[in-house]
């Protein structure tokens, strides 16, 4: 537990850290361009979080590739990093079409779906969601989860790093006020503001199970692999389609299944705590060749 309380002690620094900083780091960007204070803040506690990081993973003595989750063949990476992409498509799209077939999701009238809209959708989609998912997955199926698993065991490896997954989508602090308002404080009270959600728990709850759900499967491909591969593929076919799907459905607040969907994005919600638990559950029964613990 010791590895996972040091990330969440770096974290609480990188964040008041950033908000000391961020008024005057807000006038140096302020002279090359127009930012609002609450992104320049979530930059500077970016950039401190790498650094702490790096410094963790020495001290934890996690350097090695392994740890990272890049311990397969670069051919083998590359193959399950492909099969990764198929299976989250296959995954998440029978949700996103029960979604819609249920009404809680429809064709958004005001988008004329083309052949080109959906290839500029899928094409950006899909390089987002590889930025995002390499970055992700080396933090929390790398070297979180090596950290965890070598001090605590594999259940808490799966477990703590999935809850803080899951908790971290929640975190805003957005602040949109004149620009003669900010001053020194102003960093504080963004924040103050970046946890505003869990002032409601229950009505996150159900985005959260389900991102806990989702850090669980791809926690459990990261034990059955031995490596991120398939983490990084599914989960950058999950924030692609995710996207994609967003940006040709809204959402029907009217609909007798809209339980299904969730307070985040109106997508992820109970259906998905479901749905990948069943996915999950299946995973862990019937996928081939577990692997060796990767510490």
């Amino acid at each position: 537990m010791r590895s996972f309380g040091s990330v969440l002690l770096l974290f609480a620094v990188c964040l008041l850290v950033a908000a000391a900083l961020s008024y005057p780091a807000w006038l140096l960007v302020g002279l090359i361009d127009e930012q609002p204070i609450h992104r320049v803040l979530h930059r500077l506690a970016m950039l401190a979080a790498v650094i702490g990081l790096v410094w963790l993973v020495r001290r934890w003595r996690l350097t090695d590739k392994q740890s990272a989750g890049f311990g397969a063949p670069r051919r083998r990476f590359g193959t399950q990093l492909l099969a990764g992409l198929f299976a989250g498509a296959v995954i998440i799209t029978p949700l996103l079409v029960a979604l819609q077939v249920l009404g809680v999701r429809y064709a958004d009238p005001q988008v004329e779906l083309t052949a080109a809209l959906a290839l500029k959708v899928l094409a950006k989609g899909l390089a987002t969601g590889l930025v995002v998912s390499l970055i992700e997955e080396i933090f929390f199926r790398g070297y979180l989860f090596s950290a965890v698993e070598r001090e605590s065991g594999r259940v808490l490896a799966v477990v703590l790093p999935s809850l803080l997954y899951a908790a971290v989508h929640f975190l805003d602090g957005r602040l949109r006020v004149p620009a003669d308002q900010i001053d020194w404080s102003s960093g504080f009270t963004v924040l103050s503001r970046m946890f505003i959600a869990y002032n409601e728990p229950l009505r996150i709850l159900d985005s959260f199970l389900a991102l806990f759900a989702v850090g669980v499967l791809l926690a459990l491909a990261r034990i059955r692999t031995g490596n991120i591969a398939l983490c990084v593929g599914m989960h950058a076919a999950w924030v692609c389609l995710l996207y994609y799907y967003e940006v040709i459905t809204q959402f029907n607040a009217g609909a007798p299944m809209g339980w299904m969907s969730g307070s985040y994005d109106n997508v992820i919600g109970w259906g998905t705590v479901l749905w990948m638990g069943v996915i999950a559950v299946s995973y862990l029964l019937f996928a081939r060749r577990p692997q060796a613990a990767t510490r």
